[in-house]
């Protein structure tokens, strides 16, 4: 169903019978064939993508968890999206049992099952780190219908430079040099501006810093194959330099930039509207 379809039934659905999310007003039943035939019309008022079911794949940010996006994801399949909110490798239970790019055999998982309910439009979309785990995904895999990035934000190249994780970064790549990447060992990182010790291999933990990261936003933006939705926080720091690495994608006429009035923790329920208009107009093709 279409993005300002569903909302206008949710803003303006008053008392009757419901079929999914339509609401009805009571009235006599109509002869069967004259309800297939209205039915029918009804259907021919939308375009044949419209028809097709959207699926989301929601990312955690770092140490965050799939509930993270409880209220959104009951949101969004409230209004006849299909969700799927997967644990990703850099969550406070798994952090970094996995390279970056290994952990996109959780995206992977989660977009098999979409389409096992017969989704054929899928959408990624992630928060903080999950932001940044999106657009790696995205710049890397072909058939997507678009990416959200929500307030991205852990990109090696600037969390490279933190003094605590630039040792934490030397060791690991001195550990990996001496032919030993698979060894596990104790290694700094930070989460919202406080130390997280994480143990990991010196692979894994090496492949979400530094320039030569396959997380690099200078790498994955230009790499885009999918439209790209960035919603950015006015009251988030972190995207001082969104504006700048939002225009590194390639040109497309679904690309949107939205800054919305939130903190980086805010930025995914406030972002809800900005989802929906996107949705929308991707619906709308």
């Amino acid at each position: 169903m279409p993005a300002e379809a569903a909302r206008r039934l949710r803003r303006h659905g008053g008392g009757g019978a419901t079929c999914g999310l339509i609401r009805f007003p009571l009235m006599r039943p109509l002869p069967k064939q004259l309800f297939l035939a209205a039915l029918m019309v009804a259907l021919l008022a939308f375009p044949a993508a419209a028809l097709e079911r959207f699926g989301i794949v929601l990312l955690h940010g770092k140490t965050g968890m799939p509930n993270q996006f409880t209220v959104l994801a009951a949101d969004l399949e409230d209004l006849g999206y299909a969700v799927e909110a997967p644990e990703m490798c850099w969550s406070a239970r798994r952090i970094y049992d996995r390279s970056f790019t290994g952990c996109f055999a959780d995206i992977d998982a989660a977009i098999e099952r979409l389409k096992g309910d017969g989704i054929t439009r899928v959408v990624v979309a992630g928060h903080s780190l999950g932001g940044i785990g999106a657009l790696g995904y995205a710049a890397t895999h072909d058939g997507l219908a678009g990416v959200i990035a929500l307030a991205p934000d852990g990109d090696p190249l600037a969390w490279g430079r933190i003094p605590t994780i630039a040792r934490s970064l030397a060791t690991a790549r001195a550990t990996i040099m001496a032919g030993r990447g698979d060894a596990v060992a104790t290694f700094n990182d930070v989460v919202l501006g406080r130390p997280l010790p994480v143990e990991a291999t010196a692979a894994d933990f090496a492949s979400f810093f530094g320039a030569d990261s396959p997380a690099a936003m200078t790498k994955t933006l230009p790499a885009l194959k999918a439209p790209l939705l960035w919603v950015a926080g006015a009251r988030d720091s972190s995207q001082r330099d969104a504006r700048s690495l939002f225009a590194r994608a390639p040109r497309n006429a679904l690309n949107r930039f939205v800054t919305v009035k939130a903190s980086h923790l805010g930025t995914p329920a406030a972002a809800f509207e900005a989802i929906l208009d996107w949705l929308g107009e991707m619906e709308a093709r």
